[in-house]
């Protein structure tokens, strides 16, 4: 009997010393952790905070955490089998439970991520101001507790999307950032934001360049962007598809689209970043808990950004377009350039239109295809009118050639003056929205043509004679006469460049007029292919008049026509008129 009451002793001297110890260890103060770095946690193993969110869910508080932890060690090393606790200002402790997907131990020289959660029965707020890991010894009574790492973590903390989160830093316009919270050499500068619009909502495209300052090839980390305005949040995603890695000192664009409400301008960007957590004992589809943590703040400026500021520009016809370097919807082996802009005429309607020619020239030994670049003209006004694309056959330019089509606008007859800035943007890389890559500065060309010499660019039509005769018929029924014109004239048709072009692009019409202007019959010609206006004599027969009486002197004008998608639009290119 006095060997078990010595034993009972013993054990009882031991198990309070040992509290006494634990009491001592958790008391003790720390000295001040920067929580930038890993902090020791226990042997080779350290670990560092990588997010906390603290928010209001399921009618409660929800407190999700995730760390990092590292072994500095050379072989593999166990994930401490320590109790994760947070501390509220109020001085209040809960145990965070781990996810049921959380490691159980750490490579050689390497890190893990874990996941931890806490659901708590309160309406109040919820804020944490420290992580404690706590060793807990159970094979002793009482239990003994030991702390063994507390960091300092209310500068961390998320609040949610509906929180102020004043804690969390904000980055100005076009300041270059890096992800709190992400390991990584890639730096992030926000350098563009358009509005845009699909099914007819208003759409922000952000463009952000990334830059990766390492020395290893890195893949961006799955985040995106969500917008602020009047305290409700847009979500935003991300248009990439596939991952994105950049190599070193290689730069690359991502793209973010947030739909928002029209009456409600955005006011800041919140970048946030995807966490998960696992509930342990469940394997239904609930069980699996996904939530974003933010990192940072933009400030948007007064004035909508727009396209980035250093968009490459150039000026005037002829000039080789330079393009944003970075985007590859524009081969660098296709020197493009525009050849001529003119105004069009659109009969009987109360708009013209606006003919931009593109000249596409291959200068390689290799077969390129054809861009399929979106078009915008801007006015001296600051209206901006989209422009649609030649409708081409050719899918690309073959190598030592030139290849032309047209961009067609539709423009009000009068109100932005003779000088507009042409706009390309890459249609494809962040489809459905555009990205601008590059824009020319164009004025109206106004040149004007010979009696006999008409220029249509790529053409010179030179005329050398002409001459209209008729032919009469009878119909038996209403006994009126019909008038059949012929058309012979001697021209010669040449290109001024070595250029190629398609049934898609411009064709003659020709428009006979009486002595009172009105129309009498009109016939359209093409340039390529069967049918097209040949060098030397030619008979064209211009059956569709609706004339039913002869007129003299007769007038032939001759049009250049461009399809558009709203119909045909012509201009004048010469007139001839009977003596």
């Amino acid at each position: 009997m006095n060997t078990w009451k010595r034993v009972v002793s013993t054990a009882l001297i031991v198990s309070l010393a040992l509290s006494f110890q634990g009491a001592v260890r958790a008391e003790n103060p720390q000295p001040a952790i920067d929580v930038r770095y890993p902090a020791v946690l226990s042997g080779p193993v350290q670990v560092k905070v990588k997010s906390l969110l603290s928010e209001r869910a399921n009618g409660g508080a929800r407190i999700a955490v995730v760390v990092k932890m590292y072994n500095v060690w050379a072989s593999a090393a166990r994930v401490p089998d320590y109790e994760l606790r947070v501390v509220t200002s109020a001085g209040t402790s809960y145990v965070l439970k781990p996810s049921a997907d959380n490691p159980g131990s750490i490579p050689a020289s390497s890190s893990v991520e874990l996941s931890y959660m806490a659901q708590i029965d309160r309406t109040d707020a919820v804020q944490p101001t420290d992580l404690v890991w706590v060793d807990v010894n159970k094979d002793v009574y009482p239990k003994v507790e030991t702390s063994m790492l507390k960091l300092p973590v209310s500068g961390l903390v998320w609040y949610g999307d509906a929180a102020d989160n004043g804690s969390i830093p904000i980055k100005a316009w076009g300041t270059p950032f890096t992800i709190p919270g992400i390991e990584s050499s890639l730096e992030y500068t926000p350098v563009g934001m358009t509005k845009q619009f699909k099914d007819g909502a208003p759409v922000e495209l952000l463009q952000l360049l990334v830059t990766n300052n390492g020395t290893q090839t890195e893949t961006v980390p799955a985040f995106t962007v969500d917008g602020k305005a009047a305290g409700q949040i847009y979500k935003g995603s991300r248009q990439e598809q596939a991952a994105v890695s950049v190599d070193p000192k290689e730069k690359k664009y991502l793209y973010i689209s947030i739909p928002y409400e029209a009456d409600k301008p955005l006011e800041s960007l919140t970048v946030q970043t995807p966490e998960s957590y696992k509930i342990p004992n469940r394997t239904d589809a609930a069980a699996a808990v996904s939530y974003s943590v933010g990192r940072l703040r933009i400030a948007l400026p007064e004035t909508q950004p727009g396209s980035p500021s250093a968009l490459p520009t150039v000026e005037g016809f002829g000039t080789r377009l330079a393009f944003d370097p970075l985007n590859n919807a524009v081969h660098p082996d296709l020197a493009v350039s525009v050849v001529d802009f003119r105004l069009y005429e659109n009969k009987g309607q109360s708009y013209q239109t606006g003919v931009v020619k593109l000249k596409l020239d291959n200068r390689s030994d290799k077969p390129l295809p054809v861009p399929q670049l979106a078009a915008e003209l801007i006015g001296a006004s600051g209206s901006s009118y989209t422009g649609s694309q030649q409708k081409t056959a050719a899918q690309e330019v073959l190598p030592g050639t030139a290849y032309v089509m047209n961009y067609t606008f539709m423009l009000p007859l009068a109100g932005d003056g003779d000088h507009f800035t042409l706009k390309f943007s890459d249609s494809k890389t962040a489809a459905p929205y555009k990205t601008a890559i590059g824009q020319v500065g164009l004025n109206v060309n106004q040149t004007k043509n010979d009696d006999a010499a008409f220029s249509f660019y790529p053409y010179d039509l030179n005329v050398k004679d002409w001459s209209l005769t008729y032919t009469t018929g009878t119909n038996p029924t209403t006994r009126s006469y019909t008038y059949t014109y012929k058309l012979k004239w001697n021209v010669d048709l040449k290109t001024t460049e070595p250029v190629i072009v398609d049934a898609g692009y411009s064709k003659l019409q020709l428009v006979i007029e009486g002595s009172d202007t009105r129309e009498v019959a009109r016939q359209t010609l093409s340039l390529t292919g069967e049918g097209r206006v040949e060098n030397g004599e030619q008979s064209i027969y211009f059956t569709d008049t609706p004339s039913d009486q002869f007129d003299h002197p007769l007038t032939l004008r001759v049009y250049e026509t461009v399809d558009t998608p709203y119909g045909p639009a012509r201009r004048l290119i010469g007139t001839m008129q009977q003596p």
